[in-house]
């Protein structure tokens, strides 16, 4: 009996919950693809990464014998897949994980699924970042149009000790389809100063050079992401999943306070007659998902990305 409750311990946790929230989740997303809201690549299985990323989540952490799910609104959830879903992004390609404040989930691009979102940008030819290390040599100028653009970068590969303290900026350019380039560099002031107001500072220690790209990849990201003619859906999924990394948009640090102001930018208050996912765009039909039990507010969980 003691074996077969071990293994159980050891099982993703098991939800009638999994199949409505995947299927109508799922179901919303390709109903936008369907009335041309968002456009989605061809090679990008909906069901397949809500899927795998609900499956994700309902992983058991052996030491606190639960799994992140168990810790958010079912509500929570089913709006972080389908932000996920509307970005074509896959947490089984590291382009992305869950947070948890309080009881609201939220999903988070990591580096390359901010490089795979920039490149589906109308306009958009291809995006990259690189960090400056202590050592090296870094050269800007102002082209003939008056803008910041990259002169030279004179690498030292010993330089990159992987430490947070030999980091001395970074930066990001993006490449339109035209050729032009656009130039960002953050000093290692200006990186530092976003992630003292960001609640992932056990992952900035651990992966100082990944999060210095993303940080500097999302700043430069912007412009391009609120000028852009893309879909409404698609730019508001970015930006949701944007926002925690810029310091003029993270007031609060304290997860409960955090989820009090904005926890998902919307409220979302359901009832049984209302849809689940409200995106005030069109009159669809309800995103629907039961919900016996209301689960207590828990205390602030984060899923470190894989890198």
């Amino acid at each position: 009996m003691t074996n077969q409750i071990q293994e159980q311990n050891n099982q993703p946790v098991e939800s009638n919950k999994q199949n409505a929230i995947v299927t109508q989740v799922a179901k919303k997303v390709q109903k936008m693809v369907e009335d041309n809201q968002i456009n989605i690549p061809g090679n990008y299985s909906i069901v397949n990464a809500v899927q795998a990323a609900y499956f994700k989540l309902t992983e058991v952490d052996f030491k606190k014998k639960t799994a992140v799910i168990d810790s958010a609104t079912t509500e929570s959830v089913a709006f972080s897949l389908q932000d996920m879903a509307i970005q074509a992004l896959s947490v089984a390609k590291n382009q992305g994980y869950f947070i948890v404040y309080g009881d609201k989930m939220q999903f988070v691009r990591s580096y390359h699924g901010t490089q795979a979102v920039l490149k589906r940008l109308s306009g958009v030819k291809d995006v990259w970042a690189n960090v400056i290390w202590k050592g090296e040599t870094f050269e800007v100028e102002y082209n003939e149009r008056g803008q910041l653009a990259f002169k030279a970068h004179t690498v030292d590969w010993k330089a990159a000790t992987g430490k947070k303290e030999d980091i001395e900026g970074a930066y990001c350019i993006i490449e339109r389809e035209d050729g032009v380039q656009f130039l960002t560099v953050m000093t290692n002031a200006e990186i530092k100063t976003s992630w003292s107001q960001s609640s992932m500072t056990s992952v900035q220690d651990k992966y100082p050079q990944e999060m210095a790209k993303r940080t500097v990849i999302n700043r430069a990201a912007k412009a391009f992401i609120n000028t852009s003619d893309d879909s409404d859906l698609f730019i508001g999924a970015i930006n949701r999943t944007t926002e925690n990394e810029f310091e003029n948009e993270r007031k609060e640090i304290n997860p409960e306070a955090e989820i009090k102001k904005n926890a998902n930018k919307e409220e979302l208050d359901i009832k049984p007659d209302k849809p689940i996912i409200d995106m005030h765009i069109t009159k669809e039909e309800p995103l629907t998902v039961n919900k016996s039990v209301q689960e207590e507010p828990k205390k602030t969980e984060v899923k470190e990305p894989a890198w």
